[in-house]
């Protein structure tokens, strides 16, 4: 997705994260400080090209700068094939244009590298996890439809061993300006909640791992950022929703 979705060339990565980087610079302090002394398990943040979402998506990275943690579990939805489970990606290290990252092995998963090979949900957030984390290894997951026992087991095997959590999923799709805000309220109070009731998302399943995960460890997503296409395109009338958390 290198050259569409983000940047292939190196500078022009370094230059989209320096550009948020000094715009957002007082959100980001304000982001860090609320923070501070607390214990952070995890992220959700949008997957959609970066020129749309990258924003919301890089404030909440810059948390995980502040902590650096050893190992990943990077876990997006599924968009291109049906699947009733959790893969993963049997490869040893994913490149990106800043260098590549070193891929774990966790055979609690099934590995499919061809239903890794053409999701871009995992991958657009990489270049930004190298960035503020290099030396993080990470192990990416695709969720399909998941029964209570299978969210259950996968969140409770994460948290036994440690993954710090990051969630891909962007909120409504193509909806006037004011719809999608209307929606997209009611999904981020239900993420806050652990509610999946009113959720529009691509990335549910994800979140319902991520929920089970916050049940245990009796935390809930806090709102970083909240953005729309429109924003970028300023059309009003065919509009993407994202927001990025903490947990």
């Amino acid at each position: 997705m290198a050259g569409s979705f983000y940047p292939a060339d190196i500078e022009k990565i370094f230059d989209f994260i320096s550009f948020v980087e000094s715009t957002q610079s007082e959100t980001i302090e304000r982001i860090i400080d609320s923070v501070k002394g607390k214990v952070v398990h995890g992220l959700i943040v949008p997957h959609a090209g970066w020129i749309y979402s990258g924003k919301t998506a890089l404030l909440a990275y810059k948390i995980l700068e502040q902590i650096k943690p050893n190992n990943i579990a990077l876990i997006g939805p599924s968009h291109k094939f049906p699947i009733n489970r959790v893969l993963t990606d049997g490869h040893s290290s994913w490149s990106t244009p800043i260098g590549p990252v070193k891929i774990l092995v966790d055979h609690f998963f099934e590995s499919n590298d061809t239903y890794h090979a053409h999701e871009h949900a995992l991958e657009v957030q990489i270049p930004f996890i190298k960035y503020v984390s290099g030396k993080s290894d990470i192990l990416p997951l695709i969720a399909g439809q998941l029964n209570e026992s299978q969210v259950s087991e996968c969140a409770k095997h994460l948290l036994d061993h440690q993954y710090f959590i990051v969630i891909s999923t962007d909120l409504s799709h193509f909806h006037s300006l004011q719809e999608a805000n209307k929606k997209d309220k009611e999904t981020i109070q239900s993420i806050m909640e652990l509610n999946r009731e009113k959720i529009i998302a691509c990335g549910l399943n994800p979140l319902l791992i991520a929920f089970e995960y916050c049940r245990i460890t009796g935390t809930k997503p806090q709102l970083i950022d909240y953005t729309t296409s429109a924003e970028v395109t300023g059309d009003n009338n065919s509009v993407v929703g994202y927001a990025s958390f903490w947990f």
